[in-house]
């Protein structure tokens, strides 16, 4: 390239950065580069001290467990244990021998509660009959094995008690006919008397309410009465029931009437209560 070339270059130059500012000291540079140093380390220690505190709170939540998981500072209020219950103490059964007679099915145990034979069930029950007070009791009770059904009347006192059955049926066709003739024999008096006989005489007459259809003097039934006995029987009509009543009387003393519904017998004859009545007694069983 020739002379006058670069002489036209530099002349260019010069004109071109005519308006350009003059350039500051190298002082001035120095002074500057140290601001953004110490700016650079003022952010960075800044920074440090926030990821400091942040590794300061991660120490205080040790295992990465926040504050939710941390125990509960509230103390806890043992809640109180149940009442315990108590427990009655079991008192050994007694032997069904050693409370009920043989041919019994149901009676009051030594603890006074009702005890059953095997394969019986009570289907019937009066509450206290002879109104007995506590701890006394006694009740009238129809039992069933599910062939026979037998009337009871159980009594539950200091002295022991007792107990009163019948097959169901074998002298009045209702249980609450029965029950009322064995409650007032176990309160000592007899029941109120169907027939008696006259004074001075063997004719019957009839009780309050009771209605005499037909009578018939010394019938035949072996067992029912003592020799010298008066004895007879008759039909009769009470609350429109008829029943058949059997009587009998020894010297001196009173009237024993023994009514039994005609329901119980095969049909409603004197002969089919006669025979009723020889049957009874020759098993032991008598009407009562």
């Amino acid at each position: 390239m020739s002379t006058d070339v670069w002489d036209e270059v530099a002349a260019a130059l010069e004109a071109g950065y005519d308006d350009e500012p003059a350039p500051r000291p190298a002082a001035a540079y120095v002074a500057s580069g140290r601001r953004r140093q110490r700016n650079r380390r003022l952010r960075y220690g800044a920074a440090g001290a926030v990821v400091l505190a942040a590794a300061t709170t991660v120490a205080l939540l040790p295992d990465g467990a926040g504050p939710r998981s941390t125990p509960d500072p509230t103390p806890v209020v043992q809640q109180p244990s149940p009442t315990p219950v108590e427990t009655a103490t079991v008192r050994p059964k007694q032997r069904i021998s050693d409370v009920l007679v043989p041919g019994q099915h149901v009676g009051y145990d030594d603890q006074g509660a009702v005890v059953l034979r095997r394969g019986w069930r009570i289907v019937r029950e009066v509450p206290n009959p002879l109104h007995r007070v506590a701890p006394e009791a006694s009740v009238g009770l129809v039992v069933t094995n599910g062939e026979e059904r037998y009337w009871y009347l159980l009594d539950d006192t200091a002295d022991g008690g007792g107990a009163t059955w019948d097959p169901a049926g074998s002298m009045h066709a209702r249980f609450e006919q029965w029950l009322a003739d064995m409650v007032d024999l176990a309160g000592g008096s007899e029941p109120a008397a169907y027939v008696t006989f006259a004074e001075g005489g063997t004719d019957l007459v009839p009780g309050v309410g009771v209605r005499i259809l037909r009578q018939w003097p010394d019938p035949d039934v072996p067992g029912f009465a003592a020799p010298g006995d008066d004895t007879a029987v008759a039909e009769v009509l009470v609350d429109g029931l008829t029943s058949f009543v059997l009587v009998r009387r020894s010297p001196g003393g009173p009237s024993e009437a023994i009514p039994v519904d005609v329901s119980v017998l095969p049909e409603p004859t004197y002969a089919a209560f006669l025979a009723y009545a020889r049957d009874r007694y020759a098993s032991g069983q008598g009407l009562r």
